[in-house]
């Protein structure tokens, strides 16, 4: 990650990581072993925590943008920011595409 967009996330976390939220996957979800360990997000959308909302949001796709662009030789259209995705032991995230096109999931 860019330092300067790893330092934005960084920040966020710090001051928001003992305020994650328990995920809700949708019946018969595979992503993760729900049924075995719960997955919990903090949201960079969440304007209830400190420095959430759209600012922190923007910045962080402005910030990282080009470097993605770069390492895909695409111009990329702007989707899906969420925040940081927590996964506690015993937890496991499968292999998948939400849909396409995406850089990642």
């Amino acid at each position: 990650a860019p330092e300067a967009v790893f330092k934005l996330v960084k920040e966020f976390w710090d001051a928001n990581h003992e305020n994650q939220k328990a995920e809700n996957w949708p019946a018969g979800s595979t992503y993760t072993n729900l049924w075995e360990a719960q997955t919990y997000m903090v949201s960079v959308e969440d304007t209830g925590l400190r420095g959430g909302g759209s600012k922190i949001k923007n910045a962080i796709w402005a910030g990282a943008r080009k470097t993605i662009e770069e390492w895909t030789g695409e111009e990329l259209t702007r989707c899906s920011l969420y925040g940081i995705r927590v996964y506690k032991e015993g937890a496991i995230l499968a292999t998948h595409v939400d849909r396409m096109p995406l850089v990642s999931s």
